[in-house]
């Protein structure tokens, strides 16, 4: 028998433990009923505290090596996981073939008020929001519901619009992702063959490599965690959030955008190329762009070290912050 579809559905609290680099010991409630777990560190550090926002299908991973070089600068981080994948939960159980879910259950301004949430949660009333893949669109989105939130972006190898459009380089996948959809979610089992082939680690890497999803700098260790991730997520749930990727355009917004604005391109990229940053950096006003000529679309796996460095001095440069301030804790922002 089906769970009950009429209550939210979370995951257990060893859902993660084979792959999570970060403990979420933090719980947010959204606002229908979706539980969301992140972490919360250095939450006392004196810089500018700094939102993670996942790309699609994403763990931890993609920010092992990026955020704690952020926290070692003095920045409070604090990284959720997103909702159906990790330790966070779902509005209700997703069913086979994610069958009781609506693409409106994790569209990317439903995820953008889930970041909301942990910063409210967290006692944290403004951040730097670092968006990559996916989480470039549902950080746009988090500046279009509470832009009083916001007090900058770095949008790192995404889109402001559907990246099925540009994946590869070419629209043919656009055409073709309905039919693939439809298959997944009436059909899941089509995918238990291929989703029984995720790991080991080196033939994952290679099959990465070889699609060009990673780039050169990516490891098979650094890769490991998010493959165990993935074999764990639901597929349905993720094409069908895919699918929420795909109806999503913020392209609307970008020249209303008046916060400092840093864009990442990844010059190797074949999901997202790099024309897709170029394009935001152009239509944002006053945004800073910075390139990897051989990045591909694991950047922030990739170029850690440079990307702290790109953060902490644009930060420096364009964004204004008291030299001492700490988070507040949910009770006293209510007073």
């Amino acid at each position: 028998m089906d769970e009950r579809i009429d209550e939210p559905w979370e995951p257990g609290e060893d859902a993660d433990a084979g792959y999570a680099l970060f403990t979420k010991e933090g719980r947010a409630v959204a606002d229908d009923g979706t539980p969301i777990a992140y972490t919360f560190r250095n939450p006392s550090g004196p810089k500018v505290p700094v939102l993670f926002a996942n790309g699609w299908s994403c763990s931890d991973a993609y920010w092992g090596k990026l955020l704690p070089a952020l926290e070692a600068a003095g920045h409070p981080c604090l990284l959720p996981d997103t909702r159906g994948h990790g330790r966070s939960g779902l509005p209700r159980p997703a069913g086979r073939g994610a069958r009781n879910l609506t693409i409106d259950d994790l569209s990317m301004p439903r995820i953008a008020r889930d970041l909301a949430t942990v910063l409210d949660a967290a006692g944290v009333d403004r951040a730097l929001v670092v968006g990559h893949s996916m989480g470039v669109q549902t950080a746009l989105e988090l500046y279009r519901f509470a832009p009083e939130r916001v007090v900058g972006l770095v949008l790192v190898a995404g889109t402001s619009e559907n990246p099925a459009k540009t994946f590869y380089g070419t629209g043919i996948g656009d055409h073709l992702f309905p039919i693939g959809a439809a298959v997944v979610r009436f059909a899941p089992e089509v995918l238990a063959p291929v989703w029984a082939t995720i790991g080991p680690a080196s033939v994952g890497h290679l099959g990465a490599r070889v699609a060009r999803a990673a780039g050169p700098k990516a490891t098979k260790e650094d890769l490991h965690p998010y493959l165990l991730h993935l074999k764990a997520t639901d597929p349905a749930v993720m094409v069908l959030m895919a699918g929420a990727m795909r109806a999503h355009s913020a392209t609307d917004l970008l020249t209303r955008i008046e916060v400092p604005t840093l864009v990442v391109a990844a010059g190797a990229d074949v999901f997202t190329p790099a024309r897709c940053s170029e394009a935001i950096h152009h239509r944002v006003a006053g945004s800073e762009l910075l390139s990897f000529a051989e990045a591909g679309h694991t950047l922030p796996i990739e170029e850690p070290e440079a990307l702290t460095a790109a953060i902490d001095d644009f930060v420096a440069r364009r964004i204004a912050w008291p030299a001492k301030r700490r988070s507040r804790s949910r009770r006293e922002r209510s007073r």
